[in-house]
């Protein structure tokens, strides 16, 4: 099989396990465990085969749980430890403590509408779930904060990015010490959105001008760039070009690597972004 990589993405295996870090994580390895997930090495079958981490979606709850087990033991982290979002694709954020490990896995969530978390404890595994939306994972090196969002056209269209750094700069971070990855999500050459989508990126820009363009033979279609859109809005919110990282991986163009909505609708497995302080 063709793993594919690029700069800012890095894969690994455990034997047919496979996931991704990022060298602008990597070099904080003594002070944080992050990744993000791929569909292999997992012991789900049928359309959520193998490494869904999904509930909800039909699979075997006890699948899934093994599932975080696999990626744990991969990864470095205790499945039993994680904390699981309550997305909605809105721009809610949740802070996680120690008593909160396990939810949304093990235990009941007592929370919901939740599209980002974040910690300054050691220990939770934050986890939000993707496929094809943008998933961001932001690390505060001064002030030791981990957070990571799901940011999909909507929360995109309503800077999640900005939103998170805003909180994690009220818990006492500078954002030009933030560091910032852009996860595999649907690529700009892959995701094509209809006018009122693309009308809802109208007010973000960058260097290179608006972020969703029309497609030359499809009247009322745009191909939207979900990775320039959110480091538009990242630059916007105070992040440093130097700090922002974008993986550069499309899970369209990749269906056998990431579970994609596009290609697979709702009969799919879902792909996960953790980030944990040690």
């Amino acid at each position: 099989m063709n793993i594919p990589c690029t700069e800012n993405a890095t894969p690994h295996m455990r034997g047919d396990l496979l996931w991704y870090t990022f060298p602008l994580l990597d070099v904080y390895n003594d002070r944080i465990i992050h990744g993000f997930s791929t569909r292999l090495g997992g012991v789900s079958e049928g359309c959520f085969a193998t490494l869904n981490l999904g509930l909800g979606r039909g699979d075997d709850p006890q699948k899934v749980q093994e599932n975080y087990r696999l990626l744990g033991e991969a990864a470095g982290f205790e499945a039993e430890r994680t904390v699981i979002s309550a997305q909605t694709h809105g721009v809610m954020l949740r802070e996680v403590h120690r008593a909160d490990e396990g939810k949304g896995l093990f235990k009941e969530r007592d929370y919901h509408d939740i599209d980002g978390l974040f910690t300054r404890e050691a220990g939770p595994v934050l986890v939000t779930t993707y496929a094809d939306c943008t998933p961001l994972i932001f690390y505060a090196p001064d002030c030791h904060l981990a957070a990571t969002s799901h940011a999909g056209w909507r929360g995109t269209a309503q800077k999640m990015a900005a939103v998170t750094v805003q909180r994690l700069v009220d818990e006492g971070c500078d954002p030009q010490q933030l560091r910032v990855v852009i996860g595999p999500s649907a690529g700009p050459l892959r995701y094509e959105v209809g006018s009122e989508c693309a009308e809802a990126f109208a007010s973000i820009r960058d260097e290179a001008g608006a972020v969703a363009e029309p497609i030359a033979d499809k009247a009322g279609k745009f191909l939207l760039n979900m990775w320039r859109a959110n480091r538009a809005v990242l630059l916007e919110a105070g992040v440093l070009p130097q700090h922002i990282a974008t993986a550069g991986l499309c899970t369209i163009t990749h269906p056998d690597i990431f579970y994609s909505h596009r290609i697979c609708g709702n009969e799919r497995g879902s792909l996960a972004a953790f980030i944990a302080l040690r």
